[in-house]
């Protein structure tokens, strides 16, 4: 009977660690706003260096508008187009000199995101809006 209450005791101290050793683990810092939309720029450069369209949209959002191109579907449309004439050929992006900055009425600003192909180089500003703890993209301005 006694080996059974040491084992019911010890079962119960490591339970306790264990939940304690989790909690802990938990308590980490989440991640800033800067490095939340350095996350989704990351996975836009991946996206367009691996030209997968369905990993950029991921990183588009429903919102998006640009007035020379129209909304998200319309966006998806022009890459998709753009990919097949080749103009992502020996594609490029760097993030290596793009500076972050949030505005007041809730946008964040990306630039210069540096983006070069084997048609040329252009650098362009992202703006992006932070929907349901994501930063996303709200439309783009090319330099």
């Amino acid at each position: 009977m006694k080996k059974v209450a040491s084992l019911l005791n010890l079962l119960t101290v490591t339970l306790c660690i264990s939940v304690i050793a989790a909690g802990c683990a938990g308590l980490g810092k989440a991640p800033s706003d800067e490095e939340l939309i350095r996350g989704t720029l990351e996975k836009m450069k991946t996206a367009l260096e691996t030209k997968n369209i369905d990993m950029l949209m991921e990183t588009v959002s429903d919102n998006f508008n640009h007035p020379e191109v129209g909304g998200k579907e319309e966006a998806r449309k022009m890459l998709q187009l753009g990919l097949d004439m080749g103009y992502a050929e020996g594609g490029k992006v760097s993030l290596e000199n793009t500076q972050i900055t949030i505005d007041k009425d809730g946008t964040a600003r990306a630039f210069p995101i540096d983006l070069s192909s084997n048609m040329g180089a252009v650098a362009a500003e992202v703006v992006l809006t932070k929907e349901k703890g994501q930063w996303l993209v709200t439309t783009v301005n090319v330099d």
